[in-house]
């Protein structure tokens, strides 16, 4: 079963704005670092085993060429002010995956090798992989990640160098709700892509639910997360 890894919302702000400007509970972001293959940049808010990502262009000439979907999903939708556009889900076998996307006849990008430059220069790496579809204003189909580490492994880590406190961990990404111009269509589509059952509206993952509902006004996105204290 998948895993929310992390929700992302596009910003014009730079990581030292978020991280000063942005307060969840009275917790701030910190500057995760750069995406220097994309001309991108960001801030992290890490919750109990997930987080949100503050996802900003650096070098609008690296970005505009990157060859990267969630690169160009970020041009195409920012234009339309910041939000929640996006979200990442997590998996321990990523190659596996991706030859059961496949299977179901599916196209996806391969697996790509990602990595970030931190503020004090230590490079992060994972690896993503996307379902291949067409950026428009239609709802895009989550992308996928898996990490160098385990994810306590990592939790450990940055709740060593102070990224994650005491506070962070009380937090959880409860929801995180879609507006569709057709729940049924879209409920039916994840389903299939995610292998989970559809309950009413929703699909219900490990850490997570998806809420769709409808709404006829706009692009198809993430329209808002619902973070509660545990």
């Amino acid at each position: 079963m998948f895993e929310l890894d992390h929700v992302v919302y596009f910003t014009t702000k730079s990581p030292a704005q978020i991280a000063q400007e942005v307060a969840i509970e009275g917790i701030h972001p910190v500057i995760g670092g750069q995406h220097l293959q994309w001309g991108t940049y960001n801030a992290l808010l890490y919750t109990r085993n997930s987080y949100i990502e503050w996802l900003a262009v650096e070098n609008a000439d690296i970005a505009k060429i990157a060859n990267q979907p969630l690169v160009k999903q970020l041009l195409y939708d920012i234009n339309d002010g910041e939000g929640f556009y996006s979200l990442c889900l997590r998996t321990d076998d990523l190659k596996r995956k991706n030859l059961y996307f496949r299977k179901l006849g599916y196209r996806t990008s391969g697996v790509i090798p990602a990595e970030r430059k931190t503020a004090d220069g230590k490079m992060i790496r994972w690896n993503m992989l996307f379902i291949e579809q067409k950026i428009d204003d239609s709802l895009p189909y989550p992308f996928f990640i898996e990490w160098e580490q385990p994810l306590h492994e990592r939790y450990d880590v940055l709740k060593a160098d102070g990224t994650i406190q005491k506070a962070n961990v009380d937090l959880q990404i409860e929801r995180c709700i879609f507006n569709v111009k057709d729940v049924q269509r879209k409920l039916t589509q994840w389903s299939r892509l995610l292998s989970l059952p559809a309950k009413e509206n929703t699909l219900k993952l490990a850490n997570t639910t998806f809420v769709f509902q409808q709404s006829l006004e706009g692009k198809e996105r993430l329209q808002t997360i619902d973070i509660v204290k545990v």
